[in-house]
């Protein structure tokens, strides 16, 4: 390059550091200086010290300790944190962001607040409900970005319908699908491990739960209702978030004969949802995920974001209610798996033509 240009790239919850790893990598070789700035917005150990180890993601530059608190709290401890951060490395010119946490918009409203230059990878993903904390920070972070990189046709047609400049939208396709792509005979090949490791012994579903919206004492029961109605037969395994596990045993919370365990690292959780009959999940990323592996996936939700996933029939949105889950489920084990889904743009190298785009705009 004909210029040396700074980045810094924000993390702090798992999908991040799933999303940057091939970035980083793209950047680097490209000639990119490349800083790695950690909030630590996850404390838990499987969901943010293991996974550096399971993507071979080297270890942070800067580690903001953000403390464990509420969302407000932690959205000001960030801002200070990040401008105190770019008041002492002037040189950070381009900051990138992922995502829709806290620390997505916290790294955003600091960058641009310092003068910096602003990239969001992911933009333009809607759910159309504002009453999550993660809807609202997608379009606080598009609308002040200089980039937005887009991973569909959908979520570009959202940023160009919210009047968010044509030249600053750029479709690139899914980074997750780079990880995952990278790291899939690591992926098919763990299952014995993980297999033995819990015990299972039948066939079985994986089942993940963390949005604040579902962690409500009559929205979970109904979640683990229908689910039991089919423990007999299958084995079903709940790898629990942290705020999941601290909710159930704060509310006393009968979970029946489900299987809990704690988060799993990246390889052997995909490893596991591979194999899996069926995936039950409110994460936006497993819907894209289980596309990709065959997967059938019902959304424990009222809406997605990842709308294409329902368009291809790879994912159905049911809610939580007992009646809808033990429906769905019924139907996806009369209807069994199906092809891996070949989605444009979602072909493992959205790294490579984010840095491009970064070229034409910096270099």
């Amino acid at each position: 390059m004909s210029k040396e240009l700074n980045v810094s790239l924000v993390v702090g919850t798992r999908p991040n550091f799933i999303k940057v790893a091939p970035l980083i990598n793209e950047l680097e070789k490209d000639g990119f200086k490349v800083k790695l700035i950690h909030t630590g917005q996850h404390w838990d150990q499987k969901l943010s010290v293991d996974i550096f180890e399971d993507l071979k993601l080297r270890e942070p530059d800067t580690h903001l300790e953000t403390p464990k608190d509420s969302m407000n709290m932690q959205l000001g401890y960030m801002i200070q944190q990040f401008d105190e951060y770019f008041t002492k490395n002037p040189e950070d010119e381009l900051i990138g962001v992922v995502g829709d946490v806290t620390s997505t918009l916290a790294a955003s409203v600091a960058a641009k607040n310092s003068g910096r230059s602003l990239f969001h990878i992911e933009a333009g993903l809607r759910s159309k409900n504002l009453f999550m904390p993660e809807e609202r920070n997608r379009i606080m972070v598009d609308h002040i970005s200089d980039i937005c990189f887009a991973p569909c046709e959908y979520a570009v047609k959202n940023l160009v319908n919210e009047n968010i400049d044509k030249h600053k939208i750029n479709l690139v396709g899914n980074i997750m699908i780079d990880s995952l792509l990278e790291n899939h005979e690591r992926i098919k090949s763990s299952f014995n491990e993980i297999k033995s490791n819990l015990g299972i012994s039948k066939d079985f579903f994986v089942v993940t739960v963390h949005r604040d919206e579902n962690l409500n004492n009559a929205i979970l029961e109904e979640i683990f209702t229908g689910l039991n109605t089919f423990s007999e037969d299958y084995d079903i395994i709940l790898p629990a978030h942290p705020r999941l596990k601290k909710f159930i045993d704060n509310n006393s919370l009968d979970t029946g004969n489900l299987l809990l365990v704690d988060s799993l690292p990246y390889v052997r959780f995909l490893s596991l949802v591979l194999n899996s009959k069926v995936c039950l999940t409110d994460s936006g990323g497993l819907q894209e995920e289980t596309s990709v592996l065959g997967v059938p996936c019902l959304t424990l939700r009222e809406e997605t974001e990842r709308p294409i996933t329902v368009e291809l029939g790879t994912n159905k949105v049911i809610g939580t209610k007992k009646a809808s889950i033990i429906e769905s489920i019924k139907l996806v084990l009369e209807v069994g798996k199906y092809e891996e889904a070949k989605i444009p743009l979602w072909d493992g190298k959205t790294s490579n033509r984010i840095v491009n785009v970064l070229k034409e705009n910096y270099i």
